[in-house]
């Protein structure tokens, strides 16, 4: 059980690690759009991001404090 939850959680971190940089080197990151009244531009994505991969990282680090679940 421990081994598949690591195995998925570096892989989704992997994906995210290869997404952020993707989408940072995109040249739409500077473009600006309206969601309603807000605006949304480079800052608002590149904190998108950054919160993105916080929760993947923690989602990898929580994967190694998961005790097994013992059979009944």
């Amino acid at each position: 059980m421990k081994t598949k939850l690591r195995t998925i959680s570096a892989l989704m971190f992997l994906i995210a690690v290869i997404f952020v940089a993707a989408a940072l080197s995109n040249p739409a990151l500077g473009h600006v759009i309206y969601i309603g009244g807000y605006k949304f531009g480079a800052e608002q994505w590149l904190v998108c991001y950054a919160v993105y991969v916080i929760v993947m990282v923690s989602l990898l680090l929580v994967s190694f404090f998961v005790k097994d679940r013992q059979e009944r």
